[in-house]
């Protein structure tokens, strides 16, 4: 399935008006299109589920939303109109991974913010090439691809806002509030509920373009979490009310949509002062793994770019990018 700006804005337009009759001749100066490309979004938006009446003479009434928790219009309608990012949703049953998918259509098209989500990806990946498991319906995989206004060095900082967003999503939606360990990952109780990752291509002077992709655990029992061996990991629907993916993805894009703006703005002095505030690492011990050495120290603080700062009796040094483990309390 795939949603277009007409199906995102008469979605809004039919939700809005309450159950009411709304004519073909103020959609279609909302929207502006003409009366036919309107009656063509109506048989979209009833493929996707939504139930259309169509009143003759006087217009078109929604009784029904989709009973599909990812319909794509009905996701983009759900994001504020001042957000430019989801006027595209691409919806997949499979694919090996949304990142992927989401670069090769971004890239051939001019759409900013354009969205790829899949229902199960079967080669889904995290930082440093590991392997993100994504079972069927079991989480929500989803990918933004959008050409943010930033040099090359302060891509980590994309990095952070991603973090930021799910974070305060999460706790919107779902009532939830998770940890957030440097640079983006989730933690529910101590254990990896979403992870993320971002990507870009750039040239010197700027970045072209860049995708982000976020998996976060939705409905996987901690039996299924063992078995896939990731003892460490958590579900967020693990409390009783079930959570709308829809509605979390569509609050995770326009929080996003904002912060990347703001970075945009002010060079990210708001981001990083708000990410030093809410990330749970700052302050702890740690023991920081690259591929060439481990260091212990104390988290202590963020840089200008998004590195952690890390000092003991060595000194103080900065990671860029590296797998970072929270000291346990005795």
């Amino acid at each position: 399935m795939k949603s277009r700006r007409a199906t995102v804005e008469l979605s809004r337009l039919l939700r809005d008006s309450g159950g009411t009759v709304v004519s073909g001749g103020v959609v279609s100066r909302a929207l502006s299109i003409s009366r036919q490309a309107v009656w063509k979004a109506v048989r979209d938006l009833e493929e996707e589920g939504f139930v259309v009446t169509s009143v003759p003479q006087k217009g078109y009434i929604l009784r029904e939303l989709p009973g599909y928790d990812l319909a794509p219009s009905l996701i983009g309608s759900m994001i504020s109109s001042d957000c430019p990012w989801g006027g595209e949703i691409h919806v997949f049953g499979t694919v090996p991974s949304t990142q992927e998918a989401a670069k090769r259509i971004g890239r051939q098209s001019e759409i900013d913010g354009l969205v790829v989500i899949a229902e199960e990806q079967t080669k889904g990946r995290g930082r440093r090439e590991r392997i993100w498991i994504s079972p069927r319906g079991a989480g929500l995989y989803f990918s933004v691809f959008f050409r943010p206004r930033m040099l090359p060095g302060r891509l980590q900082l994309v990095n952070l806002a991603a973090g930021l967003a799910v974070r305060e999503a999460i706790l919107t939606v779902c009532g939830t509030t998770v940890s957030l360990k440097w640079p983006n990952d989730l933690l529910f109780e101590g254990r990896k509920i979403c992870g993320i990752l971002s990507e870009a291509s750039s040239d010197p002077e700027r970045i072209r373009d860049c995708c982000t992709g976020i998996g976060i655990n939705i409905s996987l029992s901690k039996e299924d979490l063992a078995g896939a061996g990731l003892e460490n990991a958590a579900s967020l629907g693990s409390g009783t009310e079930p959570v709308h993916r829809g509605i979390l993805c569509a609050a995770v894009i326009e929080k996003f949509y904002h912060l990347i703006e703001g970075l945009s703005a002010d060079g990210g002095k708001t981001l990083l002062s708000r990410y030093r505030e809410e990330c749970s690492t700052i302050g702890k011990n740690v023991t920081v793994l690259t591929e060439e050495e481990r260091f212990a120290g104390r988290a202590a603080g963020i840089g200008e770019n998004g590195e952690l700062l890390v000092e003991n009796r060595e000194g103080t040094r900065s990671f860029c990018a590296a797998d970072v483990v929270h000291a346990t309390p005795d």
